[in-house]
């Protein structure tokens, strides 16, 4: 797999997002509004305008998803990509409390801004804007698929929550990634289909699920491999929160009993640069980060069986070159 620095994430996004670059022009400034709005609530209106950070890799998706549906007009999708990058932010703030980060996308996250409490009720506002954008369209069918998503993405958090250390298993980490995370690219890949031609509603919506566990696995490798400038969050963070991530399931199976005593003391503490530089060096050694980015690399095969039952397109193509630069991305 690619490593950090021997690709350009803004170059390779730019040429994947040509087919839609007007559209995602429009997405960007209208989620950059509706943040400001939410920022006003506690600020006041003289707030700056804050620079939206991310890839954008949601609307993306939504946006490719509807051209390689044959959709004539894209214009239409923009409020449809525009409601899911929200739904994505709302799920930002609310994991910003859960985890007690202070750092999300090169800036201080909305816990740190404010307070947890302003945090959860600034992802639910969230979460209401772009619910309200989804009614507009007048599908009920749409509306509740995105509502399933948030059922899934919570109950994974709840589930999570209630488990002992005897699930902390690769079957309970893959299911966390697939409600945590895949259910929303799902969501986002089939809900062009509500809009237009339903006939590649399934294939749309299995292929989201197989690409965001891949992007979760990746995500997870990230954490524990990225420095906190790079990741545009806190390094190491599941190590610190004691989450069951892939990876750190493999590292743990690898290591000695000193080994996983060493990783037990990181936990509910800042790392030192001597830990996570350790922890780097044993994800490389001992095949933990190998392993799992084989695993990303079958879930994203997977994800592209699906994609290859879509006419071929350019939206198709550009959701292929997505789907890897979702194992090769560096942060």
């Amino acid at each position: 797999m690619i490593r950090s620095g021997e690709m350009s994430t803004v170059t390779v996004l730019d040429e994947l997002y040509k087919p839609i670059q007007p559209q995602m022009e429009q997405v960007r400034s209208a989620v950059g509004d509706l943040y400001v709005d939410t920022l006003r609530l506690v600020h006041g209106a003289a707030v700056p305008r804050p620079k939206m950070g991310g890839k954008m890799l949601r609307p993306a998706l939504c946006l490719l998803s509807a051209g390689a549906t044959g959709a004539k007009d894209l214009d239409r999708f923009v409020s449809l990509a525009t409601s899911v990058e929200l739904f994505h932010l709302a799920a930002l703030a609310h994991d910003d409390v859960i985890d007690a980060a202070d750092f999300r996308h090169g800036t201080s996250s909305l816990n740190v801004q404010w307070d947890n409490h302003a945090a959860v009720l600034g992802g639910d506002y969230l979460v209401s804007r772009a619910i309200a954008i989804l009614a507009e369209y007048g599908s009920c069918d749409l509306i509740s698929c995105a509502i399933d998503s948030v059922r899934q993405m919570s109950e994974g958090e709840l589930i999570y929550f209630g488990l002992g250390p005897d699930h902390f298993t690769e079957k309970a980490c893959l299911t966390w990634a697939r409600q945590k995370t895949a259910s929303l690219f799902a969501v986002i890949c089939s809900a062009p289909t509500y809009l237009v031609d339903a006939t590649y509603r399934d294939a749309l919506y299995e292929f989201g699920e197989e690409l965001g566990i891949a992007f979760q696995l990746v995500d997870d490798v990230l954490d524990l491999c990225q420095d906190r400038q790079t990741l545009g969050k806190p390094a190491c963070g599941d190590l610190v929160e004691a989450k069951r991530t892939i990876p750190i399931l493999y590292l743990r199976q690898a290591v000695d009993d000193k080994g996983r005593a060493r990783l037990d003391s990181m936990r509910g503490k800042p790392l030192s640069e001597e830990d996570r530089e350790w922890v780097i060096a044993m994800m490389e050694s001992t095949g933990a980060r190998e392993r799992t980015e084989a695993l990303a690399r079958e879930y994203m095969e997977s994800a592209r069986s699906y994609l290859a039952t879509l006419p071929s397109s350019i939206y198709r193509d550009a959701m292929f070159g997505l789907s890897e630069f979702v194992l090769v991305r560096g942060s």
